[in-house]
């Protein structure tokens, strides 16, 4: 398990189960494994697969690209879901939410 705790610098990325509940300036990518998010990222949450609780607060953008995510903290962006499942708590604040138009078939 990675755990991330105190001020660090720099984008981190998850390819395992982690938690982070420090403050991150940069940007957190999951790519699999499971993020418990408690503490505080001033650049931008990127799901790109695995699955992700934020409980903390991201000051960018939640973009949710083929992961599962669920939003009980503060976003000061959007909650951006291209594909995936995501769940927002109706308590949560967030800047607001933005969903990938459905695909439509082209018929031949």
């Amino acid at each position: 398990m990675k755990i991330i705790d105190g001020k660090r610098t720099g984008s981190v990325t998850f390819d395992e189960d982690g938690m982070l509940i420090g403050e991150l300036a940069g940007d957190v990518i999951v790519n699999s494994g499971y993020l418990e998010l408690k503490g505080r990222v001033l650049g931008n949450l990127l799901v790109r697969g695995g699955s992700c609780r934020l409980t903390g607060i991201v000051r960018g953008n939640v973009v949710n690209e083929k992961g599962d995510l669920e939003v009980f903290g503060t976003v000061h962006g959007k909650v951006i879901t291209k594909t995936g499942y995501t769940y927002i708590n109706p308590e949560s604040k967030i800047g607001g939410v933005e969903n990938a138009p459905l695909k439509k078939e082209m018929s031949t």
